[in-house]
């Protein structure tokens, strides 16, 4: 036992040692330190009482500094967007003029109905195969996405399969109301200045039928336009502000257009869309009246910082961010801003492929491809396709059949708040970050007696589209707290409570790791450890080899020592020295 005790005098300086030394070193910092309180802590000069209020308002001060970060992680987590007025008077010059679409509600020309018996009619055609073509003709006059007038029973008696064969594109194509027929010659001002009307008034295909469209980005005819005046000037911009600064026109509608007892009204609508847009909605003007269209562009844009907000959170999505589409989709060849901008049409697209199982060009791009599980599609999943076909006559009974889902846009959470559902199509679409919106106001007024034709059988239209303002507000979204808004506030809340900075966390990482060390090493204290160290290990050994006593207290014997070596002790064996 007095051994024993010897022993373990080493071992208990070595403690004190280290513990004299953890002392001196922490006195050190603590004189050393910038943060507030802690030069207090060991202040020989202070009595134990005052030492004891400075560490209570030490520890007040570090729970206040917690609770104030786990308040500001919070709000950094939340990821709240904010939309401020970026630029409150943003030149509407930097801003491309909207697209202007003209569309009559009867959408044929009945008056080359002959014409169209020549061209789609075999010529020995039978009295029952040109009356089911006159009858076909008659349900596309008012053939239009979402709000086809002719009601399923109607269709249900026509014979459409005896004209199943004609393409009803085509048709409608040939039929429909040309630029010479609808516009006045020489009516047209581009900013007070006279240009050829029909040079610049492209048909494209919109959800109203084929429309002839002022400003258009996307269609070959506009395209062409665009090459040959330059992407700097084409879609055109506008400077000014007021009636007659922008579009003027005038269309002038013959009766002699319209069918006999036809269901369509004499009016024209007016779309106003972005140009690279295929359709939108529409604003009716009725005849012998001088409609004043006002726009005011509305530009929002989302900066970079919410990239890492999920697209449904944020509500839109950058460009790069739109999937890439199959090689055989339409709107591959246009680019990811106006398959961005026409998610829409392309998922009513969608809908008339799903229920109709076809896709009508009158409306759309014609997809040769055709999205399965539609719902899942536009919610940015890989889905299978399958080949499409051209809607033939007797799929208008089913695109009148499915009017009334056509007809709306329908969004997921709308039904809790509805006693009655209504059927539509659900579009999981989201906008462009870059977002440019029109908002529209129109003013009718009637024209004077003189203006007004003297033929009962023409009605005038006198149209003026022009900006409302010449400046508008520019909006950003961004993050409500961003990262150097985190890293800001933390710096002020622990200089408010600690005053604390960068400098001393780092000054503190120093004392507990490098400083610390440098310390134990100027004190000779890796030489204690060392020793410590070799005598663990050796009483390590010792238990193995079943060794009773310490090896720096008892020398075994030579012949002993061959004995027991690599006799690795047996938990059964010896067992009054096991433990």
């Amino acid at each position: 036992m007095a051994k024993g005790d010897k022993s373990d005098t080493p071992q208990k300086q070595d403690t004190k040692c280290f513990m004299e030394l953890l002392r001196v070193y922490f006195r050190s910092y603590c004189e050393k330190s910038t943060i507030h309180c802690v030069r207090y802590l060991y202040d020989p000069q202070l009595h134990n009482l005052e030492r004891l209020i400075w560490c209570l308002l030490l520890s007040v001060s570090i729970a206040l500094s917690w609770f104030f970060y786990l308040m500001l992680s919070e709000r950094f987590v939340s990821q709240k967007l904010q939309t401020v007025v970026h630029d409150p008077q943003y030149p509407v010059f930097l801003v491309e003029f909207p697209a202007v679409g003209i569309c009559t509600d009867n959408r044929i020309n009945w008056s080359q109905l002959q014409a169209a018996k020549s061209e789609f009619l075999p010529a020995n055609a039978s009295l029952e195969l040109v009356e089911s073509f006159t009858t076909l003709v008659a349900r596309l006059e008012t053939l239009r996405f979402g709000s086809f007038s002719v009601g399923l029973s109607e269709l249900d008696d026509d014979n459409l399969e005896a004209v199943n064969f004609i393409n009803i594109t085509a048709l409608a194509m040939f039929l429909t109301l040309s630029c010479q027929d609808i516009i006045v010659p020489n009516s047209c001002q581009w900013r007070s200045t006279t240009f050829d009307c029909c040079e610049y008034f492209v048909m494209e295909k919109t959800e109203f039928g084929f429309c002839l469209v002022f400003n258009s980005d996307f269609s070959p005819r506009s395209k062409e336009i665009k090459k040959r005046e330059g992407s700097k000037f084409y879609p055109r911009h506008n400077a000014k502000a007021g009636q007659s600064t922008g579009l003027n026109f005038d269309l002038l509608l013959n009766e002699s257009f319209k069918r006999p007892n036809s269901l369509a009204t004499d009016k024209v609508y007016i779309m106003i869309k972005k140009p690279d847009q295929m359709s939108n909605v529409v604003y009716s003007m009725t005849q012998n009246t001088e409609t004043y269209v006002t726009v005011r562009p509305d530009l929002t844009w989302t900066d970079e910082t919410t990239r890492n907000i999920p697209p449904e959170r944020r509500n839109c999505l950058f460009v790069d961010e739109q999937l890439e589409l199959d090689p055989a989709d339409s709107a591959k060849k246009y680019g990811k801003p106006f398959q961005l901008t026409n998610c829409l049409n392309r998922c009513h697209e969608s809908y008339l492929i799903q229920l109709c199982n076809c896709s009508l060009p009158i409306f759309f791009l014609h997809n040769q491809k055709g999205e399965l599980g539609l719902r899942e599609c536009f919610q940015r999943c890989h889905c299978s396709c399958f080949s499409v076909k051209e809607c033939t006559a007797t799929s208008l009974r089913c695109i009148a059949r499915h009017n009334d889902i056509f007809s709306y846009d329908k969004r997921r959470e709308e039904d809790a708040l509805f006693s009655a559902t209504k059927p539509g199509m659900t579009c999981s679409c989201l906008v462009n970050c870059y977002l440019l919106d029109y908002y529209t106001a129109t003013t009718t007024l009637p024209l004077s007696a003189k203006r007004i034709p003297k033929d009962p059988q023409q009605k005038l239209f006198r149209v003026d589209v022009h900006y409302q303002v010449e400046t508008t507000p520019l909006y950003r979204t961004s993050l409500e707290f961003t990262t150097i808004d985190l890293i800001a506030n933390l710096g002020g809340i622990f200089g408010l409570c600690l005053g604390a900075s960068m400098v001393s966390a780092f000054e503190l990482i120093y004392y507990l790791t490098v400083g610390f060390g440098m310390h134990l090493y100027d004190n000779s204290y890796y030489g204690v450890l060392h020793r410590k160290m070799k005598i663990k290990w050796r009483t390590f050994k010792s238990y193995l080899k079943n060794e009773v006593t310490h090896l720096a207290d008892h020398q075994v014997h030579p012949s002993q020592k061959e004995q027991t070596t690599n006799k690795i002790r047996h938990p059964l064996h010896h067992q009054r020295n096991a433990w």
